[in-house]
């Protein structure tokens, strides 16, 4: 019988969070256990992950260091936040906590949904583009849900790892081919015969597209796969709710709020924990 398999991908959900209430004391980390309540209430999935990251060793040496070096470390405030998160999920809600040490969280949820639930329907929560690749127009069995944009992407009628490869990708800091931008690159992409025109005009661009091509595809974690680690929660109530309420998240553990929210949870604690991969 398919399952229903959630897989939230975590620091996405835990920057939003950041923003939504970066003002309030431990705003980040109610904003975060209000958000995983939500998404487990709307898409009540049999199984459901929070996917954290590791070191990108590989693509950090391939890039020479550049690999997503513009981005900016977090402060104490948030990392501390990050880690609480992290730890309330892991002990005591019935969401699997996962993630391998020397790869990214893209690459084990990419490795969740086409290989370990390969016979399920997965449902994956990110406002990371990069997932488009998982997605086919003729099998709609993963789902990518953006959250900000409240859709479901679509997927897209050519191949977007190729794409990506000739556009490049900012967010990441993998530039593209000089002089190539969205329209161009679909054309290449669309076009029979387009792109070996194109490289036989610039064969110097070749380098720069098989390099991005290998930036941007996800990792196969076949052989590493048991290095990956997996939480293994307490369904201990009162010790969570007395947690919370330690850190004024009173909104979510007032009489009226609490029950409603942790009974969102009911349907996951049935099947756990033998619903980890």
């Amino acid at each position: 019988m398919m399952r229903h398999v959630l897989i939230i991908d975590g620091l996405n959900l835990i920057h939003r969070a950041r923003v939504a209430m970066q003002e309030a004391e431990n705003g980040c980390t109610f904003a975060a256990l209000r958000s995983i309540r939500s998404l487990i209430d709307r898409f009540k999935p049999d199984t459901a992950y929070f996917v954290m990251e590791g070191v990108p060793r590989r693509r950090i040496e391939a890039s020479e260091g550049t690999y997503k070096a513009q981005r900016t470390g977090m402060d104490d405030t948030f990392r501390n936040q990050k880690r609480q998160i992290t730890d309330i999920i892991s002990r005591h809600l019935p969401v699997i906590v996962t993630r391998h040490p020397d790869y990214e969280a893209d690459d084990v949820i990419a490795h969740l949904a086409e290989h370990v639930h390969s016979e399920d329907r997965v449902t994956i929560v990110s406002t990371d583009t990069d997932f488009t690749q998982l997605l086919r127009a003729d099998d709609r069995r993963i789902s990518l849900y953006s959250p900000i944009k409240d859709i479901f992407v679509e997927a897209p009628p050519y191949d977007y790892v190729r794409w990506k490869a000739l556009r490049g990708d900012g967010a990441d800091n993998i530039p593209g081919i000089p002089g190539i931008g969205d329209k161009r690159a679909t054309t290449l992409v669309t076009e029979a015969g387009a792109l070996e025109a194109y490289f036989a005009k610039k064969p110097e661009t070749r380098a720069i597209f098989e390099h991005n091509l290998n930036m941007i595809g996800f990792e196969d974690l076949t052989e590493t796969w048991g290095q990956v680690t997996f939480s293994a929660p307490a369904r201990q109530n009162d010790n969570l709710r007395s947690r919370m309420q330690n850190l004024d998240i009173m909104s979510l553990t007032s009489d009226k709020t609490w029950p409603k929210w942790i009974a969102s949870f009911d349907r996951l604690w049935i099947k756990f924990p033998s619903q980890a991969a």
